[in-house]
């Protein structure tokens, strides 16, 4: 299948714009080009900001609760706790505040997104750590956040994606969190560029192969972290007692093929996935509805994925 004709007309323009790739910026300039929220489709009927005391410095998160929640969540709601993009470099609230807004509203949950902190100033494993303690400290105040503790949720797009994944691995030694869901959509899952896809689509699909070799420098403070499970999940040789899943893909993106391949690694662990592929779309469309008609399908299906578990409890 070619590529959509929204995603064509976006990739002429970004060609005609001759703009420097990625590996080719500072991490400064590369979070001055990060492109604003789109307006949601579902705007929530509260927004608040809170700073979460954890990892010997407040992490910022912004919390989302949609206007209309499922009967059975009227004392507390189940809740997202969400991880944005940008290879570990780039990402703010701002910038996924319309996406979060609409994942409430068609999940009917609060939405947490977590702002951690980001490389290169802070290389793994702090963005990793700033998400699993921000997680456990949702968990653990449950009450004052109004959130049902036996239903949340992780996830993340990207970068985002293997944090939550990481999140949930270390999750299954806890006894202060036990988490029900995972969000994924196309989430990096191996320190490694050899895959299939990024060999038919690491160059002239947005996201290039340089580009996430670049991203994979800034994030490691050393190469042999990328063969830590935390930083590489793929590389995990068993991931039983992980909470099932929803995994939403982009067919010319060059993380396609490790995705998948953690799709069939958790298949094989015993854990339930449902694989949801955009064939025509590229990485990056599922933040971007103000260009894609396809990205407010992918949140609407991930957002119906989310509502299911939840309601199963």
């Amino acid at each position: 299948m070619p590529v959509h004709p929204q995603v064509a007309q976006y990739l002429n323009e970004v060609a005609k714009a001759d703009l420097p790739s990625f590996d080719e910026m500072t991490p400064e300039l590369i979070r001055s080009t990060l492109s604003p929220s789109p307006e949601p489709h579902l705007p929530a009927r509260k927004i608040e900001d809170l700073k979460l005391p954890a990892n010997k410095t407040e992490i910022p998160v912004r919390i989302y609760t949609p206007e209309v929640v499922p009967e059975n969540s009227a004392a507390a709601c189940p809740a997202l706790v969400y991880f944005h993009g940008g290879g570990w470099v780039m990402g703010t609230l701002d910038a996924y505040d319309g996406l979060c807004q609409d994942l409430a509203g068609t999940a009917g949950c609060k939405v947490i997104s977590v702002d951690y902190r980001m490389a290169p100033e802070h290389p793994y494993p702090v963005p990793f750590e700033d998400a699993y303690l921000a997680t456990e400290w949702i968990s653990s105040h449950a009450g004052d956040l109004e959130i049902d503790p036996t239903r949340i949720a992780v996830g993340g797009d990207s970068a985002g994606g293997n944090l939550a994944t990481a999140v949930a691995m270390k999750a299954r030694q806890s006894n202060r969190l036990n988490l029900i869901y995972q969000m994924l959509v196309y989430p990096v899952t191996n320190y490694q560029f050899d895959t299939e896809s990024y060999q038919k689509y690491g160059i002239d699909y947005f996201l290039t192969k340089r580009a996430m070799e670049w991203f994979w420098e800034q994030y490691l403070s050393h190469e042999s972290a990328g063969r830590e499970v935390y930083a590489s999940p793929l590389r995990c040789k068993d991931l039983s007692g992980l909470p099932d899943a929803v995994v939403i893909t982009a067919g010319y993106d060059p993380l396609y093929s490790e995705a998948v391949q953690y799709v069939e690694l958790m298949q094989r662990s015993g854990i339930s996935v449902e694989h949801i592929n955009f064939e025509d779309m590229i990485h990056g469309f599922f933040r971007r509805s103000d260009l894609y008609d396809r990205a407010f399908e992918a949140v609407q299906l991930a957002g119906q994925n989310l509502r299911k578990a939840f309601t199963q409890i």
